[in-house]
């Protein structure tokens, strides 16, 4: 049985697999950063991997799949966001989840003021980037992710340059919407 897994032929499964481990947990957060719901994120990215991997044939994964990804779950989110209400995102924990930290704190260190501080200034971010239009969100979080102007470009599937005004744009909002905690750092 290992000597099976280890033939050739299982080798393309085995760099889809590793392709697909990579990329999956990054796709989520995009999804989720654009859809604001961990179970609308969930299905979006399931059904764009599942699009994309039916088609494995026809593209490079390895060289285009990140992108061709993004790009199928920003068209999905946009439309999922188009067809609810405005309303959507006005209460942020309407399910009552709650959001875990990436950062595993003990809270018995930390003064409860900052704790405050932290959680509204957080809350802030939430109410900024919710209040951005889905596309200069969709560009936000993908500069966030770490891609180049281009790759936003293309992944949103518009041009470079309007790829810059969307960053533009967001960043402006968010640093009008941010302006008291900015001031704050700065003092």
């Amino acid at each position: 049985m290992s000597d099976a897994l280890k033939s050739p032929e299982n080798a393309p499964d085995d760099e889809l697999a590793k392709w697909v481990n990579e990329v999956l947990p990054k796709a989520f957060v995009y999804a989720r950063s654009l859809v604001r719901d961990v179970h609308a994120a969930e299905d979006i990215v399931h059904d764009c991997v599942c699009r994309l991997l039916a088609r494995k044939a026809r593209y490079d994964l390895a060289k285009d799949g990140f992108r061709l990804l993004l790009r199928a779950i920003s068209n999905a989110s946009i439309d999922r966001i188009r067809k609810q209400s405005p309303r959507l995102f006005d209460d942020l924990d309407a399910g009552g989840e709650e959001q875990s930290s990436a950062l595993e704190i003990d809270l018995r260190t930390i003064d409860p003021s900052d704790l405050v501080l932290s959680k509204e200034l957080e809350m802030a971010i939430e109410k900024g980037l919710q209040a951005l239009p889905i596309n200069q969100r969709a560009a936000l979080e993908l500069k966030g992710l770490g891609l180049r102007l281009a790759e936003i470009a293309e992944s949103l599937q518009i041009t470079e340059s309007y790829a810059g005004v969307l960053l533009h744009r967001a960043r402006s909002s968010m640093a009008i919407r941010l302006a008291a905690w900015l001031k704050a750092d700065e003092a």
